[in-house]
């Protein structure tokens, strides 16, 4: 066997890695010490108190105050106690909507506010009304800010808490390629058609106590 010419050994030529490829690496690298793409860490939820803004995209939503309040009975002695959460709600797309209800059953609005803690569970739900218009109502339209008070009664001998937490929930506009343009849906925490609401932000009131009879 003959050497090279010159008596020495052939030298190997380098191969070529692709610096795409060594991005790549790196990155899967990354991703994998973060325990996988379905596993990558999410964004908890801001925790808000009195007076926070929550951008619910389709509403720009301020919480005000909680509050108790005591309804003296017309005809006779006693009265019924609430609990009253008072929001200021800007509708911030094009259409009149309205207040609707919370929790998971929810619709319009109030279908963002996805739980309260504790829970207050009246018969029929809580009463949500625009309180700022003069007689009831639960329209709110398109660029108006409207005063909106959940009103839950509080069972008999049942004290009301020293605060309430809101799981709050944002929404998203589905494209519809039909003769309805769309529609608002709440956002969900992940691709699976079961995923539940995704929560944005918990905000938590003190409840301030009025007069009780």
């Amino acid at each position: 066997m003959t050497s090279p010419p010159g008596g020495g050994t052939r030298r190997r030529r380098p191969i070529a890695v692709p610096v795409t490829a060594l991005v790549l690496s790196a990155g899967l690298g990354v991703t994998a010490a973060l325990g996988g793409f379905a596993d990558a860490p999410k964004e908890p939820p801001k925790q808000l108190g009195p007076g926070a803004v929550v951008d619910q995209k389709q509403f720009l939503t301020k919480f005000v105050t909680s509050r108790t309040v005591y309804q003296p009975d017309e005809y006779g002695p006693g009265g019924r106690r609430f609990l009253e959460v008072e929001l200021e709600v800007t509708n911030k797309g094009d259409e009149t909507t309205g207040t609707g209800a919370p929790g998971k059953d929810g619709y319009f609005f109030a279908k963002g506010l996805l739980a309260m803690s504790p829970a207050i569970t009246p018969e029929g739900g809580p009463i949500v009304n625009i309180a700022d218009e003069g007689v009831p109502s639960r329209q709110l339209h398109p660029g108006v800010a409207s005063t909106v008070v959940l009103r839950y009664e509080l069972p008999e001998g049942q004290e009301p808490p020293e605060k309430v937490r809101f799981d709050v929930g944002t929404f998203e506009f589905l494209e519809q390629f039909t003769i309805v343009t769309g529609s608002w849906i709440l956002e969900q925490d992940g691709a699976a058609d079961d995923s539940p609401p995704k929560v944005v932000a918990q905000v938590t009131l003190p409840v301030e106590r009025g007069e009780e009879g």
